[in-house]
């Protein structure tokens, strides 16, 4: 499949970046590689996370990604087998409150088309 990685979610890899960036840089390269692994392995496997509990609709998907204890990311995507292709919409971090997420940007409105 083809994986497309959307705005919203460089822009977060690029915070993720700059935040881990303030403390340890070698801890924010390793964090960004492993990230970028993560989404470029969805090509071959994009069912190997799992549902995202908090969406009724079986094509959004994550992969929780943790990297320590205090830091885990939830690498979230939809998949469309109509256009064959992965969009991964957002990394986030896991102690956001996602519904709180979902409702001040009702975000993933745009994808339920596919």
């Amino acid at each position: 499949m083809k994986v497309i990685v959307d705005n919203s979610a460089k822009e977060s890899i690029l915070n993720i970046f700059s935040y881990n960036l303030r403390y340890s840089i070698k801890n924010a390269i390793e964090t960004n590689v492993d990230i970028q692994m993560h989404i470029n392995h969805l090509a071959d496997f994009p069912y190997t996370g799992r549902y995202v509990p908090e969406i009724e609709d079986k094509h959004f998907r994550e992969i929780i990604y943790k990297k320590t204890r205090q830091s885990c990311y939830r690498i979230m995507y939809y998949t469309s087998e109509k256009s064959n292709t992965v969009y991964v919409l957002n990394v986030l971090n896991s102690k956001q409150d996602f519904n709180k997420f979902l409702k001040l940007h009702n975000y993933f409105k745009n994808y339920f088309r596919f």
